[in-house]
C-alpha cells in the first residue's frame, strides 16, 4: 500500500509539473514587441519625414515575416484601431482620403528576420505631398510572423492556430490651419443614490480634423456651490468623426442633499471648453429609516415608562394622602383620649345632717 501511495503521489507531482511548464509556455507565446508602439509626427506640406520603428525578439527562436504599412481607423468607444485590410471584417476596404496615410509612407523592404533575443530597427520615411491638406492622417507599420502561432503545443488538435502582427500606429499631422470641434454628446449619472461615489458616464465626440485628448476633471458641488470632490478625467484620444466613453466615479460613500456633477474639459490647440452639468440627490434612506424607528421605538418606550412611574407616583402620593388622613383622625382620637385622663372628677359635698 505504501509503494502504490508513493506511485500515485510521484505520478501527481510530475503531471502538475508538466501543466506548469505548458502554461509559462502559453503566456510565452507572443516574444514580440514594438517600440515605440506609437508616434506622432507634424509634417509641411511637401516636406520628407524620417523615423523608424524597432522591433524586438525576445524568444529563443528566430522570427521572420512580413512587413507591411496600412490605413487605420477607429470605429468603436474604446479607441480600439482597426486596421484596413479586411473589408469582410470591418465592412469597408478604405477610409476617407483626408485620413489615410500609408500611401505617403515607405519602408526599404517587404520582410525582416529577427533573430532570437535581439532587435531589428526599420527606417521610415514619409513623404507628404504639397497638395496636403492640414489635418490628421492614421497608418501603421506592422510585423507579421511567417505562419501561425498555438496556444502552447503545436501537435494538439484542439488548438486553433492564430495569426500575429504587432503595429506601431503613426499620427502626421499635416501642418496648417485645422478645424477643431467637439462636443459632449452624454453626461449622464443617477438622479437618485442612497450612497455615493457618484457614477457618471461622459461621452465625447471629435468633430474636427485631428484626434484631440480632452483634459478635465469633474466636480461634485453641493447645494452651496462648494466643492466637495474631484476625480480627473481619463486620458484618451478621440479620433476625427468618433465618440469615446468615460466612466468617472466622484464622491465619498456617505454624502447628504442635493449636488450638482460639473464636466469641466479643454481640448485642441486653442484650449476650447466643454462643459455640462447633472443634478442628483444623494440620501442614506435606509439608514435614516432605521434612525428614525429607533427614535420612534424610545419615544414610545419613554413614554410608557413615564405614564407607569406617573400612575405609580399617583398611587403613592394618593396612600400617602389616606395614610395622613389616618394618622390626622388617630392624632385626634389620641387626643381626646389624654384630654379626658388629664381632666380631675367632680366632689360633691357631703349632706349635713339635721340633728
Amino acid at each position: 500500500m505504501k509503494k502504490t501511495a508513493l506511485v500515485i503521489t510521484t505520478f501527481l507531482v510530475l503531471l502538475g509539473g508538466i501543466l506548469l511548464v505548458k502554461s509559462v509556455k502559453a503566456q510565452q507565446i507572443l516574444p514580440l514587441t514594438v517600440i515605440p508602439p506609437k508616434q506622432e509626427a507634424l509634417i509641411n506640406p511637401g516636406e520628407h519625414y524620417s523615423t523608424s520603428v524597432k522591433f524586438l525578439n525576445q524568444g529563443d527562436s528566430p522570427a521572420t515575416g512580413t512587413l507591411t504599412v496600412l490605413d487605420f481607423i477607429v470605429t468603436d468607444d474604446q479607441g480600439t484601431p482597426v486596421f484596413i485590410d479586411n473589408p469582410e471584417v470591418i465592412g469597408i476596404s478604405t477610409i476617407p482620403a483626408k485620413y489615410s496615410a500609408a500611401k505617403w509612407i515607405t519602408v526599404p523592404q517587404d520582410s525582416i528576420t529577427i533573430a532570437a533575443k535581439s532587435n531589428v530597427e526599420v527606417p521610415i520615411t514619409i513623404n507628404v505631398p504639397k497638395n496636403a491638406a492640414p489635418g490628421g492622417r492614421y497608418a501603421a507599420v506592422l510585423f507579421q510572423p511567417s505562419g501561425s502561432l498555438t496556444l502552447g503545443n503545436p501537435a494538439s488538435a484542439q488548438e486553433t492556430p492564430v495569426a500575429v502582427r504587432i503595429a506601431s500606429l503613426i499620427y502626421i499631422r499635416v501642418a496648417g490651419p485645422i478645424s477643431e470641434s467637439a462636443t459632449v454628446t452624454k453626461f449622464e449619472g443617477p438622479t437618485f443614490l442612497e450612497y455615493g461615489p457618484v457614477g457618471i458616464t461622459t461621452q465625447i465626440l471629435n468633430q474636427g480634423d485631428y484626434h484631440i485628448t480632452p483634459q478635465g476633471a469633474i466636480s461634485l458641488k453641493d447645494m452651496f456651490g462648494r466643492v466637495v470632490a474631484k476625480t480627473d478625467l481619463d486620458t484618451k484620444n478621440i479620433f476625427p468623426g468618433t465618440s469615446r466613453n468615460y466612466a468617472t466615479k466622484v464622491g465619498g460613500k456617505v454624502m447628504i442633499g442635493k449636488f450638482t456633477a460639473v464636466l469641466t474639459a479643454a481640448y485642441g490647440d486653442e484650449g476650447k471648453s466643454l462643459t455640462s452639468t447633472l443634478t442628483l440627490w444623494i440620501f442614506p434612506w435606509k439608514l435614516a429609516l432605521a434612525i428614525l424607528l429607533a427614535i420612534v421605538i424610545i419615544i414610545l418606550v419613554s413614554t410608557v415608562w413615564y405614564k407607569k412611574f406617573t400612575k405609580k407616583e399617583k398611587k403613592l402620593v394618593e396612600e400617602l394622602k389616606e395614610e395622613k388622613t389616618e394618622l390626622e383622625a388617630l392624632k385626634e382620637e389620641l387626643k381626646d383620649k389624654i384630654s379626658d385622663t388629664e381632666t380631675p372628677k367632680t366632689q360633691t359635698p357631703p349632706e349635713k345632717k339635721t340633728p
